[in-house]
């Protein structure tokens, strides 16, 4: 009956589909769409249009888009939100400008739990006299029990409102999200519980350049969650025949690891199988998790280890179909990469070779100009002339991490000074074009440095490392997880910058309220310590 009734729209979808196909495929002969394909033609298009946040931030995920606050200040104007009372809401930050709106209204909102929860997903609890800087507080809390109750299997809650990201989505309710089946796997499990009822609204925010007149039909199976309700910065869309959803979980779809990465799927099974019911689950486990590749150690060139994309990125099944022409597509390795180094000159060859290459190196040492001036190793860089502090730090977190997370923010210091292991690090800044920067190049930075959190993944299967043993088996497929740390941000302004003002900001990063560097160095004094 449902194939009947879409055999329409599913001709009219497949030719728009198969047009948008052909834009990414790099032949000539038109191919049939796939859930990828549309995600790619999707991602670039927000990277061509400049309307994403961060570069890293737009490809394979649920991209975080410009006036993505419009968008919430928009709905929350209209009739569905004002009559709802229980809202949940994802963690896609193209959702947070909504989620504290829906705090500020008093709205009860409640986020997805953490993976190695057994809770079916977190209350956000603050107290009924809480201000608006306490309820937006809330939200991005370390202490993940703070301001946190588990709603767990036998609630009977309704949920009156489901906001979920997407990657693009039809004008009739045709969802395609970043491909792990997450976000569809949690609508099921609610469905399943009667937390989502007919009378529940879906909604999905997301920027104008991802919504698309029709999707093809024939892509979507069972399990493939729709939307009722579709919002943009510019407008609030309503489909006009709601598309039939999920009516529980699938569990012949579903793998032993599934269960393993998220706890309440295994308490949901064994409460089913209390009652009699007989579950039978998929035996071979078809998905690619992120955590098999992600902690992996990469040992190879940089130029492999750090490519641009995200080589160890969450993906579906169907995903895995363009992956051998994705292959074929790259350029074939260069081989003896050393080939045009020049050999080290050995002892043995004699002494002769030895004084000529002393006379090279000393050549190089020197400037032509003058006979004892000794050339600078260092580049001429620009003058630093404020820093940022950020503390609250852990041990398992990473430089990297760091960068990841200020790229996403468009954050670019002149340099990082590393401290990882005393739980903090220093941001330099200074103005590009050799000016002084001034309070508004300041209030930028810190505008930008706002909320700082890293997302910290831990467990799943890692390789050891050279020389050690290998994990124990039961560890091996350990479940990943993972918690996010709230970033203490502290600015540190110099007065004056002296001649050697590169020096005072990096001696002020072990003793910021020390005099720093030498030969009249400024110094560097704390200016603001209240947390951004």
């Amino acid at each position: 009956m449902e194939n009947q009734s879409n055999a329409a729209p599913a001709a009219a979808a497949a030719e728009n589909g198969a047009g948008a196909a052909q834009e990414v495929s790099s032949t000539t002969q038109p191919v049939e769409p796939t859930k990828r394909s549309l995600r790619v033609q999707t991602w670039k298009k927000i990277q061509e249009d400049k309307v994403g946040i961060g570069f890293n931030g737009i490809f394979n995920r649920i991209p975080a888009f410009v006036d993505a606050d419009k968008a919430a200040a928009l709905f929350i104007q209209e009739e569905e939100f004002k009559k709802a009372q229980h809202i949940k809401v994802n963690i896609d930050r193209a959702l947070h400008d909504f989620k504290e709106q829906s705090l500020l209204a008093d709205k009860a909102v409640y986020l997805p739990s953490t993976r190695d929860s057994s809770a079916l997903c977190l209350k956000v609890d603050v107290p009924a006299d809480a201000t608006d800087e306490q309820k937006k507080e809330s939200l991005r809390v370390q202490d993940i029990s703070k301001f946190r109750t588990e709603v767990g299997l036998d609630s009977k809650m309704k949920l009156d409102l489901v906001v979920i990201g997407s990657v693009v989505v039809s004008r009739d309710g045709y969802r395609i999200g970043r491909g792990n089946g997450f976000a569809d796997l949690d609508i099921g499990l609610l469905v399943e519980l009667g937390m989502i009822t007919p009378e529940t609204t879906i909604v999905t925010i997301v920027h104008d350049v991802q919504v698309v007149d029709t999707l093809p039909v024939n892509l979507f199976q069972k399990y493939d969650t729709p939307v009722d309700i579709i919002v943009t910065p510019t407008e609030v869309i309503r489909v006009s025949k709601r598309l039939p959803r999920p009516n529980g979980v699938f569990w012949e779809l579903l793998s032993d690891r599934r269960l393993k990465i998220l706890p309440v799927l295994q308490l949901l099974k064994e409460k089913l199988e209390k009652e009699g019911k007989t579950i039978a689950m998929k035996e071979e486990d078809t998905d690619v998790e992120q955590h098999q590749q992600n902690n992996r150690r990469r040992r190879g060139p940089l130029r492999r280890r750090f490519q641009r994309g995200n080589p160890g990125r969450t993906t579906s099944q169907t995903d895995n179909e363009q992956q051998n022409d994705n292959a074929q597509k790259r350029a074939p390795r260069r081989k003896n990469r050393f080939a045009n180094r020049r050999r080290r000159t050995n002892k043995s060859e004699g002494d002769q070779s030895g004084v000529e290459a002393g006379v090279k190196s000393e050549d190089r040492n020197y400037n032509e100009g003058g006979a004892g001036e000794r050339r600078s190793k260092k580049k001429n860089r620009p003058p630093r002339d404020f820093c940022v502090k950020l503390t609250n730090l852990t041990r398992d977190i990473r430089v990297k991490d760091l960068k990841t997370e200020l790229r996403k923010r468009e954050c670019n210091p002149l340099a990082i000074t590393w401290k990882g292991h005393f739980g903090k690090c220093f941001l330099h800044f200074g103005n590009r074009n050799g000016h002084p920067s001034t309070q508004e190049d300041i209030d930028k930075v810190l505008k930008s440095l706002n909320d700082l959190s890293l997302t910290i993944t831990s467990g799943g299967e890692s390789a050891p490392a050279a020389g050690a043993e290998e994990p124990p088996v039961e560890n091996a497929n350990a479940p990943v997880q993972t918690k996010t740390i709230n970033v203490n941000v502290e600015l540190l302004k110099s007065n004056k910058i002296a001649a050697g003002g590169e020096r005072a900001v990096n001696g002020a990063t072990d003793n910021a309220d020390a005099g720093a560097g030498e030969g009249g160095a400024a110094r560097i004094e704390s200016v603001d310590t209240t947390t951004v």
